[in-house]
């Protein structure tokens, strides 16, 4: 549903992700429950659905330099969707952000660039970046494309289960 959502027969940066009972959790609940292994996106996380919609989008637009705030996740999926765009990307991260995640984004071929303690710092820098004419900011959570994208994975739960879950717990 995603690919026909996203029009010009464009496909998604994600994959559809297994989804598994886990049987020691069921145990514990008293009732089934599943397991959507997001670990397994090119990314290692659910976010490239979301960003990788957004960013597709930012280039349909014409914006060819993507900036985005974030500490980890979100980051690695605009570097990723950028790389695959062929577009550069500049990725604002608080001082506390890993050494093994700044080596990661700058491996996806990332401008890194240090900002600030806390992730607010980074966004205040990143949002001044993106008034560069032709850049954009690739928001980590907060845009209707991001939600849009993550949507996805309701699609792909819709596709796998026989019947509608009682509930969809995200972190």
């Amino acid at each position: 549903a995603m690919a026909t959502q996203l029009g010009r027969g464009e496909k998604p940066f994600h994959i559809v992700s297994p989804l598994l009972e886990s049987l020691p959790l069921s145990k514990v609940a008293g009732t089934k429950v599943y397991m959507k292994l997001e670990n397994v996106q090119p990314t290692g996380s659910f976010k490239i659905r979301g960003i990788g919609h957004l960013c597709q989008e930012a280039a349909k637009k014409g914006y060819h330099h993507f900036v985005c705030s974030s500490g980890g996740n979100a980051g690695l999926a605009a570097a990723y969707a950028a790389k695959k765009l062929g577009l550069p990307v500049t990725i604002v991260v608080p001082s506390t952000t890993s050494q093994t995640t700044v080596h990661k984004l700058e491996e996806l071929g990332a401008e890194v660039e240090v900002s600030g303690q806390v992730w607010d710092d980074a966004n205040t820098r990143a949002l001044e970046l993106a008034k560069t004419e032709g850049w954009v900011s690739i928001h980590p959570f907060d845009h209707p494309l991001v939600w849009q994208g993550h949507s996805s994975l309701v699609q792909e739960l819709k596709d796998s289960l026989d019947t509608k879950p009682d509930a969809i717990l995200l972190a």
